[in-house]
Order: structure tokens, then sequence, then C-alpha cells
């Protein structure tokens, strides 16, 4: 007759066993994820979202680190200095030829940035406060109007593909850059207007919150500082961005 385990034995490997699923089902940064998505990532959107900075787009950029980390393949449809429209004009079409049959998992859109950008040469916006003479709050009302036909589009060509949207980080914050005070006016109001067209969708798509990480950090996570300055990420930047898209697809599964 086989011997009994105490119950204070049994109680402890429960415990344990339990413990080890709990933390099966969670992914740390850049852990590849259990599999969850069925077909590619779709990248959309301006130089952030095609790699800029990073020191190998195919590898260390947000949207390859994302499709990594998520065992999907990526298409990337984002191209440098693509705006909104650009979007709607160019990337929406070629979506439509590179991925006819097949099935999209999800999408990812970072766009909006070179929108406002346009708005650089007019030295009324980085006044403060901003005059009449500033076209911010049309030039804003006319993105999120874009970004609600971009969502929309995706929704009706994918219904199943949650869509996730980037809200930009101020990626001059704490480099003293004459840009990061501009930059840290206007952004959050982009953000904003990008969070409402999420959340009017019923909870189906989301935002990848990256704006946390590079508070206070942008020497450390783009090349703002460096000599050829430049405000896109580096490769810890990047990576910055894409645990906010996984973090955002953690609560889309």
């Amino acid at each position: 007759m086989g011997s009994r385990w105490p119950p204070l034995v049994v109680l402890v490997i429960a415990a344990v066993v339990g413990l080890a699923a709990a933390g099966a089902r969670c992914k740390r940064p850049g852990e590849p994820a259990a599999p969850a998505w069925s077909g590619v990532m779709l990248s959309l959107g301006d130089s952030v979202a095609a790699g800029n900075g990073a020191s190998d787009p195919a590898a260390t950029s947000f949207a390859a680190l994302v499709a990594h980390d998520e065992g999907v393949e990526l298409v990337n449809l984002a191209v440098a200095g693509a705006t909104t429209q650009d979007v709607l004009d160019a990337q929406l079409p070629r979506a439509d030829e590179q991925l006819a049959g097949r099935r999209v998992a999800f999408v990812t859109v970072s766009v909006g940035g070179n929108d406002l950008a346009a708005l650089i040469p007019n030295a009324a916006c980085v006044q403060e406060p901003l005059p009449a003479s500033c076209p911010l709050d049309e030039t804003l009302r006319g993105v999120e109007a874009r970004y609600r036909r971009i969502v929309a589009t995706l929704r009706s060509r994918y219904p199943q593909a949650p869509v996730v949207l980037l809200a930009y980080p101020n990626f001059f914050s704490g480099t003293g850059h004459p840009f990061e005070a501009p930059a840290g006016r206007v952004l959050p109001r982009l953000d904003a207007a990008i969070r409402a067209v999420a959340a009017d969708d019923g909870g189906r798509h989301g935002v990848a919150e990256a704006a946390p990480a590079f508070e206070g950090r942008g020497g450390e996570l783009t090349h703002v500082l460096d000599p050829a300055s430049d405000p896109h990420p580096d490769d810890a930047g990047h990576r910055a961005i894409a645990d906010a898209f996984e973090a955002a697809l953690d609560g889309l599964r």
C-alpha cells in the first residue's frame, strides 16, 4: 500500500505548480509571446514605424521587435516623412495589394508627427502661449479626422484585427534641445486626439503609451544628443516603443 504525502507537502507542491503556471502566462518585455495571433502584423506610418534611428531596422526597429516577440510575420509599409494623408493615399492601397487573401493578426500605426512638423516653419507655433496665427487647432482637427478614416478603413478590411495607435513620446524630453518645450506643449494634444480615436471603437483597438518611458530620457533613448543630432529613437528607444505596443496588445488578446 503506497504511503500518503502529508497535507502540508501537498499544499506546497500545489503552490509551486500554481506559481509556475502563472509565470508561464506572464511575458517579460522582449520575450517571445505564447502563440496568440494568427496572421501577419501590418505596420503603417512614418519614419518611427519605418525604423529610422535603429541600428538594423529589419531587426531592432519597434515593428520588427513586436513581430518577433508576438511570433508573427511583419509587413511594414511605413515610409519616412509620411503624414496621415499619405497613409490614406498610399499605404492603405499598398496593403490591399500585398495582403490580398492573407489574414491580418493586428495593425500598428505611428503617424501624425509629420502633420505637426509642417507647422515648424511658422514662427508663431513655437511661442508660448500659442497665438491665433498658429493653426494648431485646425491641424489637430484634420489629423483626428484622417485618423478616424484610417481606423475605419482598417476595421472594414480586417474586422478581426485590433489596431494599436502610437501615442507619441517627446523624443526631446530631458535633452535641453530648443524643440523640447514646444514638443512638450503640442504632443499631448496630438496624443489626446489619437486616444479619442482609439476609444471610439468599443475597446477593440488600443494605444501604445510610450511617453512615460521617454520622460526625461530623450538623450538616452534617441539620437538627439549625438554629434549628428537626430530625434529618432535608438535601439533602446525602439525597444521602449515595442514594449508599449506589446502592453497594449496584451490587453486585446
